[in-house]
């Protein structure tokens, strides 16, 4: 592809406007000290198609940037974070084009299994360089910088999803089984997952899940941990059969209207489960003085951590030290705050702050409060107090199939975002591999551990792909503005077990985890549900219709290109849903039901959507 000269505008279908001035060429002499606006230019399907940030005019995208190539919007986000924000249409899903001689990685095959069998091929055609490619000149220091950064980036949600699970599973699950359950299973997907450049780790589906099964428990007088043996050994029989099955195929139905209300759902269960730690512990027994510190020590947390991610794209030191101050805000801003709570909270005396409940040696979280000792790993599958009804085992079917699909949605829709066109991999994903090394391995191993199962976390698995990631900064086709053009990435499988090796490495440091409060993992969590908000368009649109001018409406060119009140419905019936979907999810009684309507956004989408929407505001909003 040639871009085309600065002083020409592209082929458009579109008729341009009658103000329309073509671009002017650029002045010989940089002394200029005003520059003129930016002028519309009508943009073509290609433009639309492959150069479109999502959530920015395609006029106005980087104009003169006086911020440096680090920096996509003078003042937003870094330009290697816009990979994951370029707009491909469906028919591109499943990664890079194929050119192995297989079928397509999300082909359907009518034949059970052969999806699978070719997923096998393919990558064992990889398998070598999958490993070698790490330790090439071109590749070393990427690598090895990825795999400290990633330790951190990992290793901060684990903890803070390890602590919500303590308090969701009454402390029947806690950090050290998250802990684990990331590391080790980690460590097998690096070994045989078909896309090792996903990340495995504790995500909100499965914090929703184990909520509707704890609840589940609670009304039906069950114990929790037979429960969840049970209902994880069905759900991995069903990901098996569905991966035999060529189920995943079915993933290339999903569109961005799915998508969006299934990463909002997650951000409003990660803010929803911290604020409601914050109301229980104001809510406590504990004193004035904890409570209020508590909710200092929330509030700096949260501060902090933006600020360490707005420090990347500000005038403060230099672009080496913004860059490695940003990258490890979120751990500097956790081991500042311990040393300034354990420093002050003697002084101020408040001697009742929860701390992070870490077993200084590698047991189970749940200790029996008769005998005070750890259950032992191995989850007594027969019952511990009583024995499990033979009935509840067959009742396991409706929650594991609720998990399952919840499981399905995670584990695919992340790797496509992983695995998307502009990303220019050339090695071929293998969806079906991945599906089936979760439901024959990691599924049946944290059932019998009675661990959370991990599946692809789809911020931690972007964040992989793009610090492995090398690019340049090219002009866009109207000639105004600059976007980013994928050179190489370190395709392997090193980072991947590093990174969950020194996970496994920082069970042995409950000793020093155990000093950390809790209300900093509470921030980290409200952090990382407020964070999710930035790249989803359905809270773009829903913040500019709370934006009452429209003189001050950004020129998003969905804001241009769609009618108003189509957009505005389209925007209230996604917000609608996940509010639903949310609430559902928090009534123990029927969250059961919620990863079934979950599920149903699909057909929702190919069936009902396109009778209350053109085609034309379709196909831009739902791109």
């Amino acid at each position: 592809d040639t871009v085309p000269p600065s002083d020409t505008v592209p082929p458009s279908d579109t008729v341009p406007p009658s103000d329309y001035v073509p671009l002017a060429s650029p002045p010989p002499s940089h002394a200029a000290i005003h520059r003129p606006p930016p002028q519309r230019v009508p943009p073509t399907s290609m433009s639309r198609h492959e150069f479109s940030v999502k959530g920015m005019p395609l006029d106005f995208a980087n104009h003169a940037n006086d911020h440096g190539d680090d920096d996509l919007e003078g003042k937003g986000k870094p330009l290697a974070a816009a990979m994951e924000d370029v707009d491909i249409p469906t028919a591109a899903l499943g990664g890079a084009e194929p050119s192995d001689g297989l079928p397509g990685p999300l082909v359907y095959h009518r034949l059970p299994g052969k999806g699978l069998w070719i997923d096998i091929k393919r990558r064992s055609r990889y398998y070598r360089t999958d490993w070698t490619d790490a330790f090439l000149p071109e590749n070393l220091s990427i690598v090895i910088s990825t795999i400290l950064f990633m330790l951190f980036a990992c290793l901060a949600p684990a903890l803070a999803f390890g602590s919500i699970y303590e308090t969701v599973t009454k402390g029947q699950i806690g950090i050290m089984e998250t802990l684990l359950a990331t590391g080790v299973c980690g460590v097998i997907n690096a070994f045989v997952s078909g896309q090792p450049l996903t990340i495995q780790g504790p995500t909100g589906p499965e914090l929703a899940y184990l909520s509707m099964l704890i609840g589940l428990c609670g009304s039906l007088n069950l114990e929790f941990m037979p429960a969840k043996f049970w209902a994880g050994l069905w759900q991995s029989l069903y990901t098996v059969v569905y991966t035999l099955l060529h189920a995943c195929s079915l993933i290339s139905k999903v569109t961005r209207f799915t998508e969006e209300i299934f990463s909002a759902m997650i951000t409003m269960i990660e803010i929803v489960a911290a604020g409601t730690n914050i109301v229980n512990v104001f809510l406590g027994k504990a004193s004035i003085g904890a409570k209020l510190w508590t909710l200092i020590i929330v509030s700096l947390t949260y501060v902090m951590a933006v600020k360490f991610r707005e420090l990347r794209t500000s005038d403060w030191l230099n672009a080496n030290l913004r860059k490695n101050l940003s990258n490890y805000g979120v751990s500097i801003t956790i081991i500042s705050l311990t040393i300034l709570s354990s420093l002050l909270t003697p002084v101020l005396g408040i001697f009742d702050l929860r701390y992070l409940n870490v077993p200084t040696i590698i047991e189970p979280t749940w200790k029996d409060p008769m005998t005070g000792l750890a259950r032992p790993w191995i989850v007594q599958a027969g019952g511990y107090a009583k024995p499990f009804p033979t009935w509840a085992i067959f009742l396991m079917i409706a929650p594991a199939i609720g998990g399952c699909l919840l499981g399905y949605l995670d584990q695919n829709l992340t790797e496509v975002l992983v695995n998307r066109k502009d990303r220019m991999f050339k090695k071929l994903p293998a969806y079906h591999l991945s599906n089936m090394v979760v439901g024959l391995v990691l599924y049946p191993f944290c059932a019998i551990l009675g661990l959370p199962a991990p599946h692809p976390a789809t911020v931690r698995s972007l964040a992989h792909v793009m610090a492995v990631t090398s690019t340049v900064t090219v002009p866009l086709p109207d000639g105004k503005g600059t976007t980013v053009r994928v050179t190489g990435v370190a395709e392997q499988r090193v980072s991947h077990l590093a990174i969950h090796i020194l996970i496994l490495i920082c069970l042995t440091a409950g000793s020093v985890l155990r000093y950390v409060p809790q209300p900093i993992i509470i921030g980290i969590f409200l952090y990382l549900g407020i964070a999710s908000i930035r790249g989803n368009q359905m809270f773009d649109r829903l913040f500019v219709l709370l934006t009452f001018e429209r003189e001050r409406w950004p020129s998003y060119y969905y804001v241009q290109d769609v009618d108003r009140r189509e957009m505005t419905r389209f925007t209230i019936y996604q917000t609608v849903i996940v509010c639903v979907l949310v609430a559902i999810s928090r009534v123990s009684q029927i969250a059961i039901v919620f990863p079934f309507l979950m599920a149903t956004m699909v057909p929702v989408r190919i069936y009902l959507i396109p009778r209350f929407f053109s085609k034309e505001s379709i196909d831009v909003l739902d791109l």
